[in-house]
Parts: structure tokens; sequence; C-alpha cells
């Protein structure tokens, strides 16, 4: 729309659909196996515990005493230094690697030829060639596997979904999306195996994929930290379409970590951080546009928004899939492709 047109699609409260909520008690309460017991696996289990009907049995760690240390803490009677050992229980329904990103593969190859379901922490891996031969492991096993992109289960993802389908926004030209913080005192960030593009920008790049699929051409920029690994990056995606996206994420930096979806009729913002759950406002497609606000009131907040994967998985589970519909073996290997195209680009040793 020009900047002062009189012809605008004006919204309101009843054009912003109601999200799918999957009732926690309408899936089964599968038995779950952790494989680490750093931060991410403590949100993790926190928040099964909170919002979903799902049960932590078993908890293994390399480092000794860590794995007791947080089975103590969440009431978990079942400890192991090793991960074979765990994988091993027959009482294990679904085994979620919440270990480093460059030893995913390992850790999940142990859990899928042990025949249980995974769940691995995003990034699945760090090179798309490894998630190609995690996910094709997985499938020839008969086991379910999926990425932990939490983001593409809240709430404000299926009301995204919606609008788009029902194509709200008219034709979409432009999507902008970032991730970052000044995440320089986090070692695990800065090893010679991380990315900050996989670990931080995969999510503005899955936010993109969600919404136009895979982009015909990538041009990227950035600033690296050392030659292995970079400390920023900013792409552009071009697409078949004529639409563009642009990304950006950064670990020396602390920017908005908003996402908007442009159109020819309405415009789409994510309230910040956009891949936790918060809100949406839907605009009209002037200058300055406003447009009814949608928050999310579930109390499920920030990172407890882990619940609601585990809570897919058991559905998806129950229904005899081996992926996800929202984020298939496919999709990961391709977005994970995408980072490492970006990463190639501003000069990172691969």
């Amino acid at each position: 729309m020009a900047m002062f047109s009189d012809v605008v699609r004006r919204f309101s409260n009843s054009d912003i659909p109601t999200p799918d909520l999957l009732d926690p008690a309408s899936v089964p309460s599968l038995r779950w196996g952790i494989l680490g017991a750093g931060d991410i696996a403590d949100v993790f289990i926190d928040t099964l515990k909170k919002h979903t009907q799902q049960r932590v049995v078993a908890i293994a760690s390399k480092t000794p005493g860590k794995a007791a240390t947080l089975a103590q803490k969440y009431g978990v009677d079942q400890t192991f230094d090793s991960y074979e050992a765990l994988c091993d229980q027959n009482a294990i329904d679904v085994i979620y690697i919440a270990t480093l990103p460059h030893t995913h593969l390992a850790d999940a190859l142990i859990a899928i030829n042990s025949g249980k379901h995974v769940l691995i922490e995003k990034p699945s891996t760090i090179r798309a060639a490894d998630a190609k031969v995690l996910y094709e492991a997985a499938a020839k096993a008969g086991v379910f596997a999926m990425e932990a992109m939490w983001s593409r289960y809240l709430p404000q993802a299926s009301i995204m979904r919606k609008i788009v389908a029902q194509g709200l926004l008219g034709d979409i030209s432009l999507i902008q999306v970032d991730f970052g913080q000044d995440n320089r005192a986090i070692a695990r960030l800065w090893l010679p195996e991380a990315s900050i593009t996989q670990d931080m920008g995969i999510y503005p790049i899955a936010f993109t994929e969600q919404v136009l699929g895979l982009p015909k051409k990538i041009t990227a920029t950035g600033q690296l930290h050392n030659a292995r690994s970079e400390a920023m990056a900013s792409a552009v995606f071009e697409y078949e379409s004529g639409a563009r996206a642009v990304v950006t994420a950064s670990g020396y930096s602390h920017i908005p970590t908003r996402a908007s979806v442009s159109g020819s009729e309405g415009v789409l913002e994510v309230d910040a951080p956009f891949f936790t759950p918060s809100g949406l406002t839907l605009k009209e497609a002037v200058f300055n546009g406003t447009g009814p606000h949608w928050k999310d009131s579930t109390g499920v907040v920030g990172h407890e928004g882990l619940c609601y994967q585990a809570n897919y998985l058991a559905s998806y589970v129950s229904q005899g899939l081996l992926e996800s519909p929202f984020h298939t073996h496919a999709q990961t290997i391709a977005i994970i492709g995408i980072g490492e195209e970006i990463r190639r680009q501003i000069g990172v040793e691969l």
C-alpha cells in the first residue's frame, strides 16, 4: 500500500484466529530419559513437570555427580554416568538429547540404535550432512525423531500459520527477523565446534522457512570471532515469488529479537522475543499502521514454552508418525544447510 492510500484493509480482533492448543491430558504420558544435565535439561524437566503429564524417569551425564544433582532437584529416581546405560533401559520411551550440538549426532545414534524415540535439542547438528545421517538412521530404525524447534509449537505459531494460510496478509514481500544477545561470557557458544548462526540464528532462519519455504539465493555478510567461529551474521534470502527475507543473528550484541511479515494487505509483527510465548499484532499495510494485538495468556512464560513440543511429540508417537508435520526431517536438514551456507559466505572454516 502507498503511504497515504485511501484503500486500506482494516483488521479487528475477530481477524486474529484462535490458536490450536493441545490438551496435555489428551496425549500419552511417555517415560523420558535425558542425556545431558546442563541448563537446558534443567529448564526442560521443570516445564514438563509444570505444564505436561510427561514423566522424566532417568538422567545421564558424563560429568560425575551432575546427573544426581539434577535428579535430586526434580525427584528423578534413576541416574547414569553412561548414555548407553540409560538408553538400554526398557522402561524408557523417548530420549531428550540435551548435550552440546557437536555431539548430538553420536548421542542421538546411541538412543536410536537402542530403539528409542528422540527429541534432539536444536540445532540437531552443526552440519546438514550429519543431520541427514541422523534422521535417516531414525527412519530406518522406525523410531520418531524431531528437532526441538519449540517455536513451531507455540500458540502464536498456530495463529501465524492460520493468518498466512488464510491470505490475510496478501502477497508476502518481506520478512525481517533477528536474534542477538551479548553472549561472549557463555563458553559453549565459542567452542571450535560451535556456531552462533546454527545455535542462535537457526530461530530466524526457521521463521523464514515456515512462512516462505526455502530461498533460491542467499547473500550473507558478517563478522568472525575466529577462523572457525562467527560473532554475527546477516543475510538476505531471495525467493521464487520475488519475496525477500532479512535475517540477523549476533553473539556480540543485544538486538530486538522481533519478527515481522509484510504483505500487500497486512503486516504481522511478532513480539520480542519472537521464539518464546509472547504476542503478535495484525496491522494494516500502511505507514505507521495499527491493528489488533493478541497476547499469550496461557501462563506459560519464557522457556517454559518448551513444554508444547513435548506434548506434540507424545501425540505424534501415539499416531505412529516418524516425524513432525510442523518440522519435518527434510525441513530440519535444509534449515541447517542454510546456516551452513551463511557461514561459508562470511568466511568460517567449516
